[in-house]
């Protein structure tokens, strides 16, 4: 930044901001910018471009330099290369009838950050190209969230493998999906609050407002990025209920092993439906959980795993578990060090705390994420964290009229059966009558016998 030049006694600084009517210092950069290339016909003094950058709130991972754009360059790539990582699984298992939709979540996840990094490197060339900086803001901010929200999804269904029943109800639901929606909204208010400071001019009084708004907003992203490792410890502490032993699982029984480059046999999971329409009448209302040889005595499998390819012979959830803690404090690290940055609310100029220093940024969001999306593919996640697509409706149908066929059967059999056992015996008490024909005669002497006696 430049030292030579006093803000205070330079008429072109001192010009612009006049036209700010009071504005706050750091607010309505685009329309200076804009106002500037008109008066200097493009030709801005590098003393104008550093003085202005210099009274800009600092943001996380500092506005890029030329220095940016080989790291930049670096992690784009290695996010590419996730990203077709985590497309070739989605494919694969399609191919053989295995829909993971979480892993197509990844690779979107991975498109973003490629985006983020590639736009910090046209951003690093030129500065002034404010309106690339602020979509690579946005990039810096959405795919941590949705991180966080993966997390969630892959705890929850480790929830619903413990408590088939509680995690299956309309509450349990409707209360997550309450918790996406409440995300959703944190996510925008976070965006709509860094980004209005550089479109409009404001008072310093609406300046601290977005300010407080990108604060709240950071801190309610850290307690989001902590709800998946809750989740889990909540499955293990909450007892199972009653209402569980009543409960019909339904697995992925077709999953031999959790290996990083196993892929299930083609068409097994169409294969198991098709099964389906013989198993137990009182599987129809099933709750579909992931893989697992644990045996659990509070409900009832539909079809246990009975062969697995693993060293050990079994698919437990021990390293599951792990990895969901492992990513959960990454991105718990990752959200307070951004959060903390926009409680400091200083400006970016050489005083700037080292929390905005870039390297930090490429730590927190290039070199911890890489070890996230690391976990997700070497775990396999789309073996541990699947579970079975539901059943189509004419599957179903058919099963209920089959089941409905046979009790009607039943009914039939067994109003039959009550039919013969009324006709055998009405033929028993006519054959006692047979048996006894004198049964008559003999009360007659017994009635004659007393008659003849009271005399």
């Amino acid at each position: 930044m430049s030292t030579t030049i006093n803000p205070a006694t330079n008429p072109i600084i001192q010009g612009f901001k006049s036209t700010t009517n009071g504005a706050a210092d750091g607010t309505g950069v685009l329309i200076l910018i804009s106002r500037a290339n008109k008066l200097l016909r493009g030709n801005l003094p590098q003393y104008l471009i550093d003085y202005t950058l210099s009274i800009q709130n600092s943001i996380f991972g500092d506005y890029p330099k030329k220095s940016d754009i080989a790291p930049s360059a670096l992690f784009m790539g290695i996010f590419f290369i996730f990203l077709c990582a985590h497309l070739f699984i989605f494919f694969k298992n399609w191919s053989r009838g295995h829909k993971f939709w979480l892993s197509l979540l990844f690779a979107f996840y991975s498109l973003l950050r490629v985006l983020g990094f590639l736009l910090r490197i046209i951003w690093a060339d030129d500065i002034l190209k404010m309106r690339i900086g602020m979509t690579s803001s946005v990039f810096v901010i959405v795919p941590i969230v949705l991180l966080a929200s993966f997390n969630l999804v892959l705890a929850q269904r480790i929830f619903t493998w413990r408590h088939p029943q509680l995690g299956s109800t309309k509450i349990f639901w409707t209360g997550m999906i309450l918790i996406y929606l409440f995300v959703a909204g944190i996510v925008v208010m976070a965006i709509v609050g860094a980004l209005i400071p550089y479109i409009y001019f404001l008072s310093q009084h609406r300046y601290n407002m977005c300010r407080q708004v990108v604060q709240a907003a950071s801190v309610l992203s850290v307690l989001y990025s902590l709800l998946a490792m809750f989740l889990v410890i909540g499955a293990f502490l909450i007892k199972p209920i009653a209402k569980d032993k009543e409960t019909w699982t339904y697995q992925p029984w077709w999953i031999q092993s959790f290996s990083p480059f196993y892929y299930v046999p083609k068409n097994s999971c169409k294969l198991a439906e098709e099964s389906f329409i013989n198993r137990d009448e009182n599987s129809i209302d099933h709750v579909r959980i992931i893989a697992s040889t644990t045996e659990m005595p509070h409900y009832n499998t539909i079809e246990k795993i009975h062969r697995v390819s693993s060293k050990s012979g079994q698919l437990t959830h021990n390293f599951s578990i792990l990895l969901i803690f492992i990513t959960t404090f990454i991105l718990l690290l990752s959200s307070i060090f951004r959060c903390v940055s926009t409680f400091l609310e200083q400006q970016a100029n050489a005083s700037q705390s080292w929390i905005y220093r870039n390297w930090v940024m490429y730590l927190m969001f290039g070199a911890l994420e890489v070890i996230v999306n690391l976990l997700y593919l070497i775990g396999r996640v789309d073996l541990r964290f699947y579970r079975p697509d539901k059943l189509s409706k004419n599957l179903l149908e058919r099963r209920k009229s089959s089941v409905a066929d046979l009790e009607h059967t039943s009914k039939g059999s067994k109003s039959d059966l009550e039919k013969n056992d009324v006709v055998d015996s009405n033929q028993d008490d006519t054959v006692v009558v047979n048996k006894n024909p004198t049964m008559t005669t003999n009360t007659t002497p017994n009635t004659d016998y007393r008659s003849s006696s009271s005399v």
